[in-house]
Order: structure tokens, then sequence, then C-alpha cells
């Protein structure tokens, strides 16, 4: 089977249509999404519509929750509660609906899927060190748990359920690690930030025993044009194009 996993939309209907057309050459079996469909971006209903063609499961995320009143934006930058805001305002009701269905966590095909972490989800803690993945890997009973949150591509692995540490690479072949759990964290689709503005996802062949990113390039000017248009902060504009 052939599984390719998406995270973190944030409303970029350019970066989600580069990714699903370059996702359809994979010819993958299934795609799942971990959420933050919405924020950010100027086409949060238009990606939740691709995203419900698409995705045979899709997980909240925060921003999703926030956008229709299941997470206050008490803890939230400036710049993220503006973005907020404004979809607040400019969801449909069907995509509202939508939004408030959506569960937290979800296993399937005997791997784990959630948004941030499968410590509470519902918490929005994040993972950006070795120590916080060691933790999280007791709260999750799959080889594979896939997460997004961060926006930044991570592979760690439980090796013999003892040795935590970052792999090394862009891809696995984890056939070769008989022992072996990986937390990995697919990076962001509409707002990368690992200093790499490109669009990133991932795929997981088990028949191959394989894990892989793809990155693929998309029209950014028009989506900064969008944003500038709906009145976005600056900030929210220009680092797409640095990938931060």
């Amino acid at each position: 089977m052939k599984i390719a996993v998406i995270s973190d939309i944030h409303a970029n209907i350019e970066a989600l249509e580069a990714v699903i057309a370059d996702i359809n050459r994979q010819k993958p079996d299934e795609i799942i999404c971990l959420g933050d469909i919405v924020g950010y971006g100027a086409n949060p209903n238009e990606c939740i519509d691709l995203v419900k063609k698409t995705c045979s499961l899709i997980i909240l995320g925060n921003h999703d929750a926030a956008a229709v009143g299941l997470l206050s934006t008490d803890h939230f930058n400036v710049h993220a509660k503006i973005a907020i805001d404004w979809t607040a305002e400019n969801l449909l009701p069907d995509a509202k609906t939508f939004l408030r269905s959506l569960p937290l966590r979800e296993n399937k095909h005997s791997h784990a899927f959630v948004h941030a972490t499968p410590y509470e989800p519902n918490m929005w803690y994040y993972i950006t060190s070795l120590e916080e993945a060691a933790f999280n890997f007791q709260f999750f009973e799959t080889v594979f748990c896939f997460v997004g949150h961060t926006h930044i591509p991570i592979i760690i692995v439980l090796e013999n359920e003892k040795e935590v540490y970052v792999h090394q690479g862009v891809d696995i072949h984890y056939t070769d690690m008989k022992q072996a759990r990986f937390l990995i964290n697919v990076g962001s689709v509409g707002q990368p930030r690992d200093r790499n503005p490109k669009p990133c996802y991932g795929i997981l062949d088990t028949d191959a025993g394989k894990f892989e990113y793809r990155r693929v390039s998309y029209d950014i000017a028009t989506t900064q044009s969008k944003m500038r248009k709906i009145k976005m902060p600056d900030f929210l504009v220009t680092r797409l194009n640095d990938g931060r």
C-alpha cells in the first residue's frame, strides 16, 4: 500500500493544487491530511473542498479548531489571530460544520495520525526536541506515527525501545530496521518553515518498505497577491519566499 500524507495547508490553494497534482502522479492508494487546512491564506473554503474530495482521512488542526470556535486564540501570536479572525468571518457554513466534525487522532492501516502530538492531542503541544519525541513514543503503539504542526519535516527513530535519534536523510528504508519505530513530521504544504519555500509532504510505501519526502514548486506570487488583497500581515506574506 502507498499512502500520501499531507499537513498544514493553511488556505494556500496554489500550493495544495501543486501537491495534489504531484501526489496523483505517484498513484497512491490513499491521501491522508493531518489538519490545519485553514489559517493564514486566502482560500480556506477552496482548500477544504479539495481536501474533502481527495483525502480518505482528515485530522483536526489547531487553526481549524480556532476558526470554528473550538479553541481559544489567547495563545496565538498576533499574526495568527488576525488570520483566524478573517478565516472565521469568511468560512462558509458547510465548511464550518465539516471542520467541527474532524477527529483529533486516528489509527488507520496500523499507523497513527495526529496533528500535534500523540500525547494529549487536544493540547496542541509541539515536538521540538529529542526529549519531547522520546516522551511521545509511549503514547502510540504503532510502528509509525505521523504528525504535522511545526511545519518542519523530520524523522525521529526509536531503536530497540531505547535509543532515540534523528534520521539523517530525506527517506528511510525501514525494512532494514526491524526493531525501530518512527515519529515522522511530514512538513507543511502551505507554509514550510525549514528554510525551503517548496511545499513538502510524505509518501509511505509499505510494499517497498520505504518512506520518502517530496517537494514541489508552486506559484508563490499568486498566493501572496491574494493575501495582500485581503490585508493579511506583511510578515505572513513575505515568509513564504523564505520558507520560515
